[in-house]
């Protein structure tokens, strides 16, 4: 998990410069390992630990950057006493994005499933121009991360000929690209494991219940994790110890704690 800060920067954006395609952009190498890529693509079920996933990962980003957080309406939070809005990105639509950036708040949250091509990166950075600062939060446990844009300074004067954006023309810095990069091969190397952990241990009837266990205690751990509910005064005792194999360490199912030490 990274949380880049992005400080407010004067960048010279020229919309004459931007390049156009009909569809969206393909994920850039130098963002995200291809062959790490194309492994994950090419499973068929993804494994989730949440149904409701997003409300769980929103919360788990907002905590790394805020102490106070109040759901006010479905899109609306008080953040640190500000208030924030919430907007969904997806598919490089841009110009859609642009014009929800320019309503009547001055603080937003983008939820963004992952980061994986270069116009997003390239986009975000440009919004360092128009807001005191920006951070690029992203989860520790699935492919999710937030944007945070705090106290737009001016209205986003970014002219658009078409939704979706092959190239804004400006570059990006290196120590950006460098965590993104670092992070999505961590999640796509993660969920690819995981993945093959389940199907390896659903080939063998015998461990079934044991994997409904695990993944059953794997959820109320991140949810607690999530909550800041885990119990850390908890004196464990051996029967509610087991080894998860999807997180490959000891967990106690009454506090929640983790720990690759055998504890008995």
């Amino acid at each position: 998990m990274s949380i880049i800060t992005i400080e407010s920067e004067q960048l010279s954006i020229d919309s004459e410069n931007f390049v156009y395609s009909k569809t969206s952009s393909r994920p850039s190498k130098s963002i995200v390992n291809p062959e790490l890529y194309t492994e994950y693509k090419s499973i068929k079920d993804i494994f989730n630990f949440f149904d409701d996933k997003c409300d769980y990962l929103l919360r788990e980003c907002l905590n790394y950057v805020f102490s106070n957080i109040q759901k006010i309406q479905e899109d609306i939070f008080i953040l640190n006493e500000n208030i924030y809005k919430i907007i969904q990105f997806t598919d490089n639509k841009f110009k859609n994005l642009n014009n929800s950036l320019n309503d009547k708040y001055e603080n937003y949250i983008i939820l963004c499933n992952d980061i994986y091509t270069y116009p997003k990166i390239q986009y975000f950075y440009i919004l360092s121009n128009y807001f005191e600062s920006i951070n690029i939060v992203m989860s520790q446990i699935m492919h999710y991360n937030i944007i945070v844009c705090n106290k737009r300074n001016k209205n986003l004067e970014i002219s658009f000929k078409n939704s979706i954006v092959k190239d804004f023309g400006i570059k990006v810095h290196d120590y950006i690209i460098k965590y993104i990069y670092q992070d999505n091969n961590y999640f796509l190397q993660d969920s690819i494991d995981t993945n093959n952990k389940i199907s390896n241990i659903c080939c063998n009837i015998s461990q079934i219940s044991n994997l409904n266990r695990d993944i059953y205690t794997v959820n109320k751990y991140y949810k607690a994790f999530i909550n800041k509910e885990c119990n850390i005064d908890c004196n464990c005792k051996s029967n509610n110890i087991f080894y998860s194999d999807i997180l490959e360490c000891y967990i106690c199912e009454k506090c929640l704690v983790l720990t690759r030490l055998f504890l008995f």
